[in-house]
């Protein structure tokens, strides 16, 4: 190339660099410059106009990528113009967008075009854009319903709520009037982003709207306080309740008068009304106000939300009166709440639910478990140690656990436990007493997980002690998870299958010890090819290998992983998105950055943005903060703050401490009582509410105890048949 004097030089060295970009990557060649003078510069930039150059030349091709019939081109279009940034930039996105061409139709280029855009939402067009997709998202006005219309639409929300600006807050506090998905997505906006003043939001409003009277309540700002209280005394009823309510959630007595005059109307909704604002402002009459709400017909089942939010002794014989009468689905609520509430009355109550309520016995075990006090103790004492557990294996089996249970969540066995347990050792292998006492003794440090199993082969093995022993080592740190990988890599090598099982599917210890993948999470010593069949196999192992084999990515695996990384089971891309974390190749950065971007999965790009926080690649920067600032998702941004800042995502290795508190306590009843045997020994899936999947095979009765179980909501997933190799199933 030659390069000509003055400005012409300036513009065929910007021609070049369009060309490039165009072409795709090159290798770079040296190129001698000599220094420019600065009026020569100025000068340049004064013909070039007043748009950079860089903005000048690159809008024409993004315009040109806009208008292929290429998704993937139409987005690098969209990405560049939000690169560009300038207003000739944002005028061609928003061009695009707005003629009803592909762009307009694919919830992918929008979402990417409301991520370009977000820096720019204080424009007229830009906000009226992004108040569109808030109220539209991917629902049917764009076409068909999209899997990324919520992603979109909070997306949106969160640009408007980032501005702080008036007009902004505007459409959002319309969205949260109207209700629905986008009222959600703005009022969850408002709160990640709240206003500097209060009246950004209330506007000129002369009357408050009982939706968004409820939203200042849920918003927990004081300053809404002065807004409310003149609502007491307003003539419109609906509206009084509303500014009630939300007086009392942000801890204002002023509804106190109001909800004691209420609990004597018989007017529809006022009573339970009246009772939320007594529990929120911790009235003395509060329970007494709930029972009589429990032993209502229609306020039943708010009676027993309040319950669950206020526990009260006094709230114990109400719930038990009310327990026959709730709907089927509810019960368990109760008995939990029954718990909570605490006190001799609610420990008699339980017990005696465990003896004559077979369907709620597990369910008041485990409330009698984990409920401090005397009087739960001596309760599961009974069960272990009483005449009726003399003569029933079921309740004995059902105290067993109860006591392992009390030990681990609150260090209060009762003192019987240890003999009992290790009488139940003794058990015949294979059989329920056996794996209750197997899981009870590793959980609660009385045996080594490893002397447990003993000698196990693919050709012979106490399978039942296997599952309850690798589920009790959860409860005991990574030393004693790592201490079954031998077994694990034995067990799940191709022939490891029990004798007349299928070499390819994994056998039932062999789920049971992949716990040990917590504790390795780079697969120890099992083949790189074991790991990516049990990864592409589905079942309760493959989230585990999937993360294993994501950790020894190279060239030969690099498109299984992508594979899975697309694949349809949100748990595996989880976990191969947080394998890449620790990934060696440092292209692997570039992988979760295209995950990231049209991930309908909050749980997924959680484990994304985890395992962009392990990598120091500078690619994952624009990442983490478009997840900070524009994920719908609390936890994805909390996340991504934390490795912005530094302190990078929460460790999810098992717990080093002595002794696990967390427990999950599942009962696998079959539907049709003829299939009573497909509950036995049932592999299932079990994953934690910080998103790692655990593999767990079920007691032979059919019972499941996972201990070191963070806070939060759990999900399993059970297996669709009971795995080969075990004669229980």
């Amino acid at each position: 190339m030659r390069f000509l004097p003055g400005t012409h030089r300036a513009l065929g060295l910007a021609a070049a660099l369009a060309a490039a970009a165009v072409a795709g990557p090159a290798v770079a060649q040296p190129v001698a410059r000599a220094p420019r003078p600065a009026e020569d510069s100025g000068r340049a930039e004064a013909e070039a106009g007043a748009a950079p150059l860089r903005g000048s030349l690159g809008v024409p091709v993004a315009e040109r990528l806009l208008a292929s019939s290429d998704p993937e081109a139409r987005l690098r279009g969209i990405e560049r113009l939000g690169a560009i940034g300038t207003e000739e930039a944002v005028t061609a996105l928003l061009a695009a967008l707005d003629q009803g061409g592909p762009a307009a139709r694919d919830p992918r280029a929008r979402l990417a075009a409301v991520r370009a855009l977000a820096p720019h939402a204080q424009r007229d067009s830009v906000r009226q854009l992004l108040s569109r997709e808030l109220s539209e998202g991917g629902g049917p006005a764009r076409g068909a319903a999209s899997p990324l219309g919520e992603v979109l639409r909070g997306t949106a929300a969160l640009a408007l709520a980032r501005t702080g600006e008036r007009r902004a807050l505007g459409a959002l506090v319309n969205a949260i009037v109207q209700g629905g998905a986008a009222g959600e997505a703005a009022a969850l906006a408002i709160k990640a982003y709240p206003p500097e003043s209060l009246q950004l939001l209330l506007g000129s409003r002369k009357r408050l709207e009982p939706a968004l009277v409820s939203f200042l309540g849920e918003l927990g700002d004081l300053r809404a306080i002065a807004a409310l209280r003149p609502m007491l005394e307003g003539g419109d009823r609906t509206a009084q309740v509303a500014a009630a309510r939300a007086l009392a959630r942000l801890g204002d007595e002023a509804a106190l008068a109001k909800a004691r005059a209420w609990l004597s109307k018989p007017e529809p909704g006022l009573f339970e009304a009246a009772v939320e604002i007594l529990v929120y402002l911790g009235a003395p009459e509060a329970p007494d106000a709930v029972a009589s709400l429990l032993g209502s017909e229609l306020g039943r089942l708010e009676g027993l939300r309040l319950a669950e939010l206020a526990p009260a002794e006094r709230l114990a014989p109400a719930l038990a009166r009310a327990l026959p009468l709730l709907p089927e689905d509810a019960r368990p609520r109760a008995v939990a709440a029954i718990g909570r509430a605490g006190g001799a009355e609610a420990a008699r109550q339980l017990r005696r639910l465990t003896l004559e309520r077979p369907e709620l016995a597990t369910a008041a075990a485990f409330a009698l478990a984990t409920m401090p006090g005397a009087e739960a103790r001596a309760a599961v004492a009974e069960l272990v140690d009483g005449p009726r557990a003399a003569k029933d294996a079921d309740l004995r089996r059902l105290g067993l656990r109860a006591g392992v249970v009390r030990g681990l969540a609150l260090r209060d066995a009762p003192g019987s436990l240890e003999g009992r347990l290790l009488a139940a050792l003794a058990a015949p292998k294979g059989s329920s007493d056996r794996a209750v006492g197997v899981f009870g003794a590793v959980a609660l440090g009385l045996r080594d997980a490893r002397e447990v199993v003993g000698g196990c082969s693919p050709a012979s093995c106490d399978r039942a002690a296997v599952h309850a022993a690798a589920r009790g080592a959860l409860a005991r740190g990574d030393r004693a998870l790592a201490a079954l990988a031998p077994l694990f890599a034995e067990l799940a090598a191709p022939g490891g299958a029990a004798p007349g099982g299928d070499d390819a599917a994994p056998d039932a210890a062999a789920i049971s010890a992949g716990v040990a993948l917590l504790a390795e999470p780079r697969g120890g010593a099992v083949a790189t090819s074991r790991l990516a069949a049990l990864a592409e196999a589905g079942g309760p192992l493959s989230p585990l290998a999937a993360r294993a084999l994501a950790a020894r990515d190279d060239e030969v695996v690099r498109g299984r992983l992508k594979r899975l990384l697309e694949g349809s089971d949100p748990v595996v891309r989880a976990h191969v998105a947080l394998g890449l974390g620790g990934d060696p190749l440092p292209d692997s950065v570039s992988l979760l950055a295209r995950a990231y971007r049209f991930e309908d999965d909050p749980a997924v790009r959680r484990a994304i943005v985890r395992g962009l926080s392990r990598r120091t690649e500078v690619q994952r920067r624009r990442v983490l903060l478009a997840a900070r600032d524009l994920d719908p998702d609390e936890g994805v941004r909390a996340l991504a703050r934390a490795a912005l800042s530094g302190a990078g995502a929460p460790a999810l290795d098992p717990p080093r401490s002595a002794l696990a508190t967390g427990v999950v306590w599942i009962a696998i009843v079959p539907n049709d009582r003829g299939a009573a045997a497909s509950a036995s020994s049932r592999a299932a899936r079990l994953v934690r509410p910080d998103g790692l999947a655990v593999p767990v095979v079920a007691d032979p009765d059919g019972v499941l105890l996972v201990p070191a179980v963070p806070p939060g909501v759990s999900s399993v997933l059970l297996a669709p048949a009971a795995p080969p190799g075990d004669a229980g199933s």
